[in-house]
Order: structure tokens, then sequence, then C-alpha cells
């Protein structure tokens, strides 16, 4: 009997998304995590921030590299938060996971001081990136790391069979629009920019699981934000493929998601 995914009405869509979007895209965080360990001394690591922790994905999978860290998670969502303590007192992870409510876009943000800070998918939402930057910059320490990861482009997550109706739907609502790059802005920030790696993922996966809700959710946030000019013929496919992906029924039995991020890291001299 296929399983129902329907996400419950009290869940924020975006913040189920977000968890989603951890658990499926795991590799990609464990890449980026590769690519600070490649830059840093795991024993001279003993704070680090993660600005945007959102569900915590990236803090939880830097607490479990470097071993002797602190990680503080800030955010300006208090239940994201909350969300976050939660699972960190689960894991018996409460003495090394803490939270604050602050905004890196402030120009009084104050995280204190770390030896690595983190950011993933989020300075791309900042109102004025170049005071966010000055704000990471002031937060580490001399000879502190600095890795910032976006996403390059909004994921692709059907089979080969769908990708013509995907690529409509994708390019009606603008989802492979211009990548961020921020080589210039770090250095402009005052950090030495160290490295910039494309971490990638390309998964073959069941539909009648987390990727089949996460499919779901993420194919009815393009619909959502789709223009005029998609067809009504498309809109009703992917409405009946956000449907089975739901459960009511089961047109699709394998998902092949795909996505890549950009992976920026950046030293204080």
């Amino acid at each position: 009997m296929p399983h129902q995914h329907t996400t419950p009405d009290h869940v924020n869509p975006l913040a189920r998304l977000l968890a989603l979007d951890a658990l499926v895209h795991e590799e990609l965080i464990k890449q980026a995590v590769a690519v600070a360990l490649s830059h840093t001394d795991i024993a001279s690591v003993a704070r680090i921030i993660d600005v945007g922790v959102g569900t915590g994905a990236g803090a939880f999978a830097l607490v479990e590299e470097y071993s002797a860290a602190h990680v503080l998670g800030v955010d300006l969502d208090a239940d994201m938060l909350a969300g976050v303590r939660q699972r960190a007192d689960h894991r018996e992870l409460g003495d090394r996971i803490s939270t604050a409510l602050l905004d890196v876009g402030d120009p009084d943000f104050d995280a204190g001081v770390a030896d690595l800070i983190w950011s993933s998918n989020v300075l791309h939402e900042v109102r004025d990136p170049a005071v966010a930057l000055r704000n990471l910059f002031r937060s580490l320490r001399p000879g502190g790391v600095l890795v910032v990861m976006e996403m390059d482009a909004s994921p692709s997550v059907l089979p080969p069979s769908l990708q013509p109706v995907e690529r409509a739907l994708r390019v009606a609502a603008g989802a492979d629009g211009l990548r961020v790059d921020w080589s210039g802005p770090l250095r402009a920030a005052g950090v030495d920019l160290l490295e910039t790696r494309t971490a990638a993922s390309d998964q073959l996966l069941p539909a009648d699981g987390a990727a089949g809700e996460y499919a779901a959710l993420e194919l009815q946030r393009l619909l959502d934000h789709a223009s005029p000019t998609l067809t009504e013929q498309i809109a009703a496919e992917v409405r009946d493929l956000v449907a089975d992906l739901s459960g009511s029924h089961r047109r699709l039995t394998e998902l092949h998601i795909r996505g890549t991020r950009t992976v920026w890291v950046a030293r204080r001299l």
C-alpha cells in the first residue's frame, strides 16, 4: 500500500522542504564539510558559527567531524532554532550545539568570534550581502576559515521520460536563473579566497519515501512561482505528478534527483 506523504496543514511547507532537502542531499553537505576539513586543522577548531542554521543539517555534520568544537547556530526563525535545540538534546549534543536568534545582515550582528564559519544557502537571502560579509569577517579570528555554499539552481527531480515537463516548468518558474558568485564580494570583504569547488549530487531514489515527498513539495513550489507562460497542459501534468508523489496514486516508482552547489572557502589573514 503506498505511503501517504501529504504535508500536514500545521507544518510549514518550506520548513519541511528544507528538512527533506538536507536529508535527500546529505551527500552535498558531506562534500562541503570535506572541503572545510581540507583547509582546517581539526584540533585548532574550538568554535564554529553556523549562519542560517535552518534545520541544523550543517551543524550536526560539523560537530561530528570537529570532535572538540562547539557550534553556535544562528538564524532569524525562532521555530527553526527550537527544532535544532530539540534535535541536539535528542542526540545528546545539547552541550555542543547552541542557538541564537540573530540577523547576519544587521550591522550590530554579534555572535562572538569563531575559528570556522559555515553559511549554506543563506547569503542570497540577505538584503545587503556586503554588510553580512563584513559581519562574517569580523566574526572570524585571524587565520579562521569561512565556508559559503549556495545552490546553483533548483534541483531536478523527475526521471528522463518526464524531463520535457520539468524543463517547461523550470523555465516558467525561473528556476535556472543566473548563478550567484561570491568570489568578488568575499575578496572585497577582506578575506583570502582559497578555493571554489562544485559539489554535485546525482541519485536514483524510490518515489515511495522521503524523496517522493521532497519532489512533490519542490514541484509544487515551482508551480506556485510559474509565470503565465506555462501552458495549462503542463500545469495539469505537474499537478497530477504532485498528487501521485503525495500518495494519491502511483505513476512513478523512481525519481532522478540531481543538483549542484558551489562552495567557496576563504581565510581571514
